[in-house]
């Protein structure tokens, strides 16, 4: 059974008491003190482990190192939670304690969620909310399969169906949101099968110019309704094609939009999304998370580009100079301090030397979101 340790902050254990936490399957140890973490961190080798930076007796920083310096306790990863506006001593004491991530309270439920499924190597949804319908000609006549899509590509997908599909080489498939649409429809062939023929990969074979449009926008966006969150992940390439008026129908309230998965953004797809939000008018809350490399560079010289919005987290190219390797790290908005009129992220050490990583774009640049 793998852990989870956790300091005994009540923001944080109400955090974690969200379903989002709940369902991710961890045991979780509630310590007080930082003798108490430390002593936790030794017997359970937890996952993870997310320390106050202001705990009684050894503090978040010393237990964190503690658990950095220990070689039977490298592969746990430590968010260290801290309070308030952050200074450059508080960065300086987060870099030398070692920690893989920050967390600076108070914080929203989802952004807590993100770090954590980040830092357990777990996807943050189980699956896209598309559905699928397989038709083969069988001996018998015509034979229809239904069922979910759990991976899509412009080249193929896997699908999870609720019974056993025949032995068929080639089928017919419709894909379409769950929320309603005429969706796609394209020939594949069955490239792989698992579990009895209920797993299914498909690799397109005959696609028409209507259906690759259709397929482009069901991989485009996705929408999850989440304890009070209308939450969007986002996927792909915003390009000249790209078409989100069928999103903007489904927003409103609190939005928030997963940018992780934007993979590149050109003119014209920048000024359909641009568009796209400034038509937003039911929407009262707009927040970004997770941004991609690919968005937060857009939303860094198009102002417009997160509209009325907020980044609330980033991931941030980092690199170990000693190492010579790249990294990414899931950054807060709220982590940032300015100095010298310049903002600064937070200092992490490489996993796999103990080195410090350097963030690797220029600051001035990359965080221009930040003004807007």
């Amino acid at each position: 059974m793998q852990y989870i340790i956790v300091a005994s902050n009540s923001e944080i254990l109400r955090l974690l008491g969200a379903r989002g936490c709940e369902r991710l399957g961890f045991l979780r140890r509630v310590v007080g003190t930082g003798n108490e973490a430390l002593a936790a961190a030794r017997e359970l080798k937890p996952r993870v482990a997310i320390l106050d930076a202001d705990m009684p007796g050894l503090d978040g920083y010393s237990v964190c190192r503690t658990i950095k310096d220990d070689p039977e306790l490298h592969e746990v990863r430590v968010i260290l939670v801290v309070s308030g506006i952050l200074g450059r001593a508080t960065i300086d004491r987060l870099a030398e304690a070692g920690c893989d991530d920050v967390l600076v309270l108070p914080a929203l439920g989802p952004e807590f969620f993100s770090h954590l499924t980040d830092m357990l190597g777990v996807p943050r949804r189980r699956s896209r909310r598309v559905a699928v319908e397989l038709m083969a000609r069988l001996d018998a006549g015509l034979r229809m399969w239904e069922g979910h899509v759990e991976n899509l590509s412009r080249h193929g997908a896997k699908v999870q169906l609720y019974e056993p599909a025949g032995p068929q080489e080639t089928v017919r498939v419709r894909l379409a949101r769950e929320s309603g649409g005429r969706g796609a429809v394209a020939e594949a062939r069955v490239v792989w099968r698992q579990a009895g023929g209920r797993v299914l990969g498909l690799e397109f074979c005959t696609v028409t110019p209507e259906a690759r449009r259709q397929l482009d926008s069901l991989m485009l966006w996705d929408v999850a309704h989440e304890e009070g969150v209308t939450r969007v992940y986002l996927e792909g390439e915003f390009v000249e094609n790209s078409d989100f008026s069928r999103l903007g129908r489904q927003l409103e309230g609190r939005v928030d939009f997963d940018a992780s998965r934007v993979q590149y953004v050109n003119s014209h797809g920048s000024r359909l999304w641009c568009n796209f939000l400034a038509s937003l008018d039911a929407a009262t809350d707009l927040t970004f998370s997770r941004c991609s490399i690919a968005f937060t560079t857009q939303a860094a010289m198009v102002p417009e580009f997160i509209g009325r919005g907020r980044i609330v987290s980033f991931h941030a190219p980092y690199r170990c100079e000693r190492c010579d390797i790249d990294d990414m790290r899931l950054v807060q908005t709220a982590a940032m301090v300015v100095e010298g009129g310049e903002r600064v992220v937070p200092r992490f050490r490489c996993n796999k030397c103990d080195g410090f990583l350097v963030f690797d774009e220029v600051p001035a640049r990359y965080f221009a979101f930040v003004e807007k």
